[in-house]
């Protein structure tokens, strides 16, 4: 797949407190894009996970970014601007929000008149507080972004604060967001993953004395290719807001 240049694409997580699974979301996303070596630069703007963990943890080349400074997110749109690349994705940290909506105003009249987009993407728990985070970003960005909203399973599949209260039936009617699911993987398996700095891909390319006793377990690895295989499927699903406007085929 070969992509034109227009229409260049910015993606971020919607910071939020650590435990929603943003960065276990963000590298699956990572992965994808290698994968399919769809071109795309990847930043760690979380500075506040500054070890294990992070995205930048597990694919060692990726820049870490304070955006609280007064030019910090800046550099998102320099590099899609600059021709090196059509795509970023960004993990954003906690606390990320004032910064970011403060940055909106100042940039996105004049960024979208060149042509770029931006897609929010927000991790649900059945945590209220993840609803929250993202209806709050919402308020702020408007319809300044696209959204992507990512149902984590890991806790469990009650969504209903998003999907039943008010406040969130009027996000999804005015916003319509795209919405994926991400399952629930076996806790040792992913903390493995954390601890080691492994994406899911990565540790299926690796070899048993990288993954040591629970990851190189022949289950582990039916377990990981699953989760590969079903979380890819639902990037399949969205694939249009993504990537970057008139992708084409080669």
């Amino acid at each position: 797949m070969t992509q034109n240049n227009s229409n260049p694409l910015v993606a971020f997580t919607m910071g939020a407190k650590g435990g929603p699974g943003k960065t276990t979301f963000i590298c699956s996303l990572v992965d994808h894009f290698l994968h399919e070596k769809f071109p795309a630069s990847f930043i760690d703007a979380d500075i506040e996970n500054k070890s294990r963990g992070s995205l930048s943890y597990v694919f060692k080349d990726t820049p870490k970014l304070n955006i609280r400074t007064p030019r910090g997110l800046d550099n998102l749109v320099d590099r899609v601007l600059s021709g090196g690349t059509q795509t970023i994705l960004a993990d954003l940290g906690a606390g990320s929000g004032q910064d970011t909506f403060a940055w909106f105003d100042d940039m996105h009249e004049s960024l979208h008149e060149m042509g770029v987009r931006f897609l929010a993407i927000g991790v649900l728990t059945n945590d209220s507080a993840t609803t929250s985070t993202i209806l709050h970003w919402a308020a702020a960005l408007k319809d300044r972004a696209n959204y992507l909203l990512v149902r984590n399973h890991v806790a469990g599949d009650d969504f209903g604060y998003m999907f039943e209260s008010d406040q969130g039936k009027k996000f999804l009617k005015v916003a319509a967001p795209a919405v994926i699911d991400m399952e629930k993987r076996v806790p040792d398996i992913q903390q493995e993953l954390n601890d080691r700095g492994l994406s899911l891909r990565q540790a299926l390319a690796a070899s048993n004395d990288v993954l040591g006793p629970i990851l190189s377990k022949d289950s582990a690895k039916i377990r990981m290719r699953g989760y590969v295989t079903r979380i890819e499927r639902e990037f399949a699903r969205v694939i249009d807001i993504l990537l970057p406007a008139q992708t084409v085929n080669a």
